[in-house]
């Protein structure tokens, strides 16, 4: 029988990307795949059937902007830096939450709100570090995407 650094340098002296003659594991390899031909698939059709989360798993986090007194915990504790709070001066902008406005700074405050779902681990830190109940867990979950979500400035629902 030959191992894989014999192949190798089998492949790298000849070019060739195939076994070398007389090897016996053909005959049981087409079995294995006359086998998997026929009998059902161990992973799931995803889109179509959907697997229900387990008991007491996490979902994805909820943010209530009206709780929120903007102190930085949930920034602090995180450890992926899937949340970040930041104050912008000058312009409104949309779907920002303005919070005062000097006129002698010529526009107001607002505090900016970062979310990135795809950097968040669910580790819960930022909930359990939040004192005034902005942050909750909720046991929906958020579905695969091709693209990219952050969400700025959002204040509904994170």
């Amino acid at each position: 029988m030959w191992d894989i650094a014999h192949y190798v340098i089998l492949v790298a002296e000849s070019g060739r990307i195939r076994p070398p003659k007389g090897d016996k594991r053909m005959p049981w390899m087409t079995g294995n795949i006359i086998r998997n031909l026929l009998s059902r698939p161990a992973t799931r059709l995803y889109p179509a059937v959907k697997r229900e989360p387990p008991p007491g798993s996490r979902g994805r986090i909820l943010f209530f902007a009206s709780r929120c007194a903007f102190c930085g915990e949930c920034e602090r504790v995180c450890p992926t830096q899937a949340v970040v709070l930041d104050t912008e001066w000058g312009g409104d902008e949309e779907g920002l939450q303005a919070v005062w406005d000097d006129d002698d700074v010529g526009g107001g405050a607002t505090l900016v709100r970062f979310y990135d779902p795809n950097r968040c681990i669910l580790c819960n830190l930022c909930i359990e570090a939040c004192l005034y109940g902005a942050l909750t867990c909720e046991n929906r979950h958020i579905t695969p995407s091709y693209t990219k979500t952050v969400e700025k400035g959002r204040v509904e629902n994170w």
